[in-house]
């Protein structure tokens, strides 16, 4: 952490005192406090002032800290979600608010109040703290930073690193299973004696490390056998031969992501106060696969945001979006479950990185007030009504506090006129400059003489809200709800569990329901001054005189911007009708908003996958749903800064382009993964109940699914649910020993992997009952070679560090046997020319000797159809020593045979 920049946060200077519901009148100075942030940046921290109050505190354990990882916002002014006394009011400006939670829907709130008059300083504060915040949520750490960050709370209790063995038993072995030996080992390391604290430095927190996880033996402990061929040491050259063989990604670019240098080596050793030119040790090699630069699985360089590439028009980019923005729960009282329509969801979604948000928008009960904002008519679907102001407000407020570029704000109209005119002035009124209310004059809202029409650019649109609406004047006309222009809710699809059971309780449901969930929700006509705000994203209405194919020509040949709405049924029944390629066609000239089908009523989610494969901008899904294909969406625009913008791949871009899935796909060069995961680490530290020391683990690939082009049930998935994921057997149930549960030796292995950055692997924990306790989902353009350690998330995708995966991961370029030869002279032409001289000299002469430079210096291997294959694993699966020249002159010899 920046000590000059988060000085303030550092220092602890601004005095507050917590206000604790609503009881301020309490004697102030005791209950004074300081508000700090570690130096290392885990924990926000208080202490009382007040002694005695601080002892029974303490006694009492209650929570002094938070997270800086669980922190959602931080705010400044007004609470907003308390009321404040009449008395209170006159030191609004001065709360500080600190939101955290599990989830989005699980928050909670601290408020401290600042103890000076000029909340200036406070405002400062509040911003870097916040920047500090957002800047911890982007970054991937390794594994011994979170366990040094699990320690945290109790080494900075004393404003020093300090912590005893007490501390470590409590936090890491709340179950009592772990054997004594381990805490006599680490009781001799810290000097146990007096039960004083003892200082805490990196190789201390890595040796506690090694010995709760019993590193010798282990699987990490393995993998370094391998290097030094069974001895305690290597030396630093051939330490640094194995990582730029095995830990380095052959896809990247090396002259932006260089390898890893025996000078770079020395120095970072040299940094972690080890002694200069020792040879590495087992304890050093745990110290580097455990660090944040060497040992974490994502390219950090890749996950940054890239403002050269925010320059191509709007439509030819991946929007993250939200359904139902307003719904924290259910779409129906009348479902299981909470049902509730609440403010704060903007908040927390726009805090997501979320581009495009919805509002439902219905006439005031009182005609005089303003509109509001729900689900349906209240008295059918029984959800709560509020404020468009209030909504309104808040979106000002955090429309661009993660994100610079445009939000896009997609209106469900339902009110009269009058009520329309009073929306459109609560908008100019509220968002001011901030709101596009009329086109660029560089991109003219429409165009003659056939040209094509073009949109701007997200960087020419920063910091800009825009409407989605119809755009018509001469007369009033009424539509179902964002429907498709055919019938859908018929159609017959494969369903899972969850949704079938959706799908039953749905029918239950009585027919004003059903039809007000379903399609008949009068949508109306915009009104001449909501019509005057839109430009770029007005809406397309279908013509439900005409066939789907018809109306997507249609859109696609209007000489205007537009949007077309479908919903999620639309794709698949494209797909069965082989007329996919007007949807990618359309998807390249206008923008394309998918959003869930109306039966959804408990909120759950389709997967993304699809939709973004056919190049749908907008695919709007429920984010108060914890599903993985809410974590899908989260993994694909965590990426570009978690602007809420990816700029689609090249042959998605460009129009004369047809994707065709698993046949060809033009400027890309399929690869094989394999996936080895080796062990999990501290899953007992995450702190839910439902685990009970016993997991199992499965992996998924989610890539070009068969269904695309042969409208065949997708390879390796069971429902519709998963379409583009390939299902990978899941692990046997194997139990936490010391902290580590080693899972059976299993090769994942995807072959034939076409979109490398449209591409997902997904890892799941399971607990014995088969609940989710872990989960995480990678970007397959951004994982790193090699060893590497898997943070892991919730389902709520909050980091759960230090509980990780151990895995292998092997990418590296598929070829069929027939096209080897020629990828191997595009992969490495000069490597290729130097082999074919080396060969034509060994024929020459071949009993000559050569050097052992001489020898082939890449290797590709042969791979077969896209798929999950089981693999058992070669011995040893780590780096060996080099192959005789009398073995390779065999295995050539064999190779050629072949050919």
């Amino acid at each position: 952490m920046d000590e000059k920049e988060n000085k303030v946060l550092l220092d602890g200077e601004l005095k507050f005192f917590l206000y604790d519901n609503g009881n301020s009148n309490l004697d102030r100075l005791n209950r004074t406090i300081r508000l700090r942030v570690d130096p290392h940046g885990y924990i926000l921290y208080w202490r009382y002032k007040d002694k005695l109050l601080f002892k029974q505190k303490e006694l009492s354990r209650e929570k002094n800290y938070i997270f800086l990882e669980k922190i959602y916002d931080v705010r400044v002014g007004n609470p907003t979600n308390l009321e404040l006394s009449p008395h209170e009011q006159q030191v609004r400006q001065n709360f500080l608010t600190i939101v955290s939670g599990q989830s989005i829907t699980n928050l909670k709130f601290k408020h401290f109040v600042y103890l000076n008059k000029e909340p200036h300083d406070l405002q400062d504060f509040a911003e870097k703290l916040f920047r500090l915040v957002q800047k911890v949520k982007s970054e991937e750490h390794g594994l011994l930073y979170h366990f040094r960050k699990k320690l945290a709370p109790n080494m900075y209790a004393l404003f020093s690193p300090r912590c005893i063995e007490e501390d470590i038993i409590r936090i890491f072995d709340q179950n009592k299973k772990t054997t004594k030996n381990e805490w006599v080992s680490i009781g001799k390391l810290l000097s146990i004696h007096s039960r004083q604290n003892v200082n805490i430095d990196d190789q201390k927190l890595l040796k506690i490390i090694c010995i709760l996880t019993k590193l010798e033996g282990s699987r990490l402990e393995s993998v370094f056998r391998k290097i030094s061929e069974d001895e305690h040491r290597v030396s630093r050259e051939e330490f640094g031969e194995w990582v730029r063989r095995n830990q380095h990604d052959h896809r990247l670019n090396d002259a932006r992501f260089g390898q890893v240098s025996d000078k770079k080596i020395d120095s970072t050793f040299d940094e972690w106060n080890y002694q200069k030119d020792t040879p590495v040790t087992s304890q050093m090699f745990a110290h580097w696969m455990m660090s944040d630069d060497h040992g974490v699985v994502v390219t950090a360089q890749r996950q940054r945001l890239d403002v050269a590439s925010m320059r191509d028009p709007i439509n030819r980019y991946f929007i993250d979006s939200s359904h139902n923005t307003y719904c924290s729960g259910n779409q129906l009282v009348y479902a299981l479950g909470k049902c509730a329509a609440d403010v704060e969801m903007y908040r927390q979604v726009l805090l997501a990185g979320c581009r495009c948000i919805e509002l439902d928008v219905w006439d005031n009960k009182d005609k005089d007030e303003a509109p509001v904002i729900t689900h349906g008519p209240t008295a059918v679907m029984g959800m709560n009504e509020i404020s468009l102001i209030d909504v309104c407000l808040a979106i000002k407020e955090y429309a661009f506090k993660t994100s610079a570029y445009p939000l896009i704000l997609s209106i469900e109209n339902h009110l009269s006129r009058k009520q329309q005119e009073k929306m459109v002035q609560i908008f100019r009124s509220v968002f001011g400059d901030l709101l596009l209310t009329s086109s660029l004059s560089k991109y003219p809202l429409y165009e003659k003489d056939g040209k094509d029409i073009l949109y701007p650019s997200p960087e020419e649109l920063k910091y800009k809200i825009l409407i989605k609406a119809k755009k018509k004047f001469e007369k009033f006309e009424s539509r179902s709800r964002e429907s498709s222009s055919i019938d859908l809710s018929q159609q017959s699809f494969d369903l899972t569990e969850d949704e079938a059971l959706e799908h039953q309780i749905f029918k239950e449901l009585s027919e004003e329901q059903q039809k007000a969930q379903l399609a008949a929700l009068p949508e109306e006509t915009s009104c001449s001054e909501l019509s005057a705000i839109i430009n770029y994203m007005q809406a397309f209405e279908n013509n439900r005189s005409v066939s789907t194919g018809q109306n997507i020509d249609n859109a696609k040949n209007e000489n205007f911007h537009c949007i077309v709405s479908v919903d999620e049924n639309l794709t698949h029944a494209l797909i069965r009708n082989s007329t996919i390629d007007k949807v990618q066609s359309l998807a390249k000239s206008k923008l394309i908003r998918v959003y869930p089908k109306a039966s959804r009523i408990y909120s759950t989610n389709y997967c993304p996958m699809i939709h973004w494969l056919v190049g749908s901008q907008m695919v709007a899904l429920n984010y108060q749903t914890n599903c993985h294909n809410m974590q899908l969406n989260y993994a694909m625009f965590e990426r570009n800064g978690g602007s809420g913008y990816v700029r689609k791949p090249d042959y998605m871009r460009f129009r004369d382009i047809k994707l065709k899935p698993r046949i060809e796909i033009p400027f890309t060069i399929a690869y094989t993964i394999e996936v080895e995961v080796l062990s999990a680490y501290f899953l007992s530290s995450i702190g839910t109940e439902k685990f009970r020391r016993r997991s199992s683990i499965s992996v998924h690939l989610f890539d070009v699914p068969d269904v695309v082009s042969t409208g065949e049930t997708p390879t390796g998935t069971t429902s519709s649910n998963r379409p583009g994921g390939n299902s990978c057997r899941r692990a046997k149930l194997k139990e936490e020993i010391n902290f580590v549960t080693n899972y059976d030796r299993y090769i994942y292995r995807f072959d034939k992997v076409m979109l490398n950055d449209l591409s997902f692997l997904q890892f799941n924990i399971h607990n014995e009952s088969n609940n989710l306790i872990a989960q995480r989902v990678l970007h397959l353009d951004t994982i790193n070679n090699g060893y590497r350690f898997v943070i892991l998330r919730s389902p709520s995708n909050q980091c759960v560090g230090p509980a990780s995966l151990l895995v292998r991961f092997d990418c590296y370029m598929h070829s069929d046997r027939k096209n080897l030869r020629d990828h191997k002279q595009m992969y490495n032409p000069h490597a290729f020319d130097r082999e074919n001289d080396i060969w034509a000299r060994r024929f020459s002469n071949p009993f000559a000797d050569f050097d052992e430079s001489d020898q082939d210096n890449f290797l590709l291997v042969e791979g077969t159809r896209r798929g999950a294959e089981e693999t058992e694993p070669t011995t040893p699966t780590g780096p060996s020593k080099p192959i005789s020249f009398a073995h390779a002159m065999v295995d050539k010899i064999a190779f050629w045979k072949k050919k």
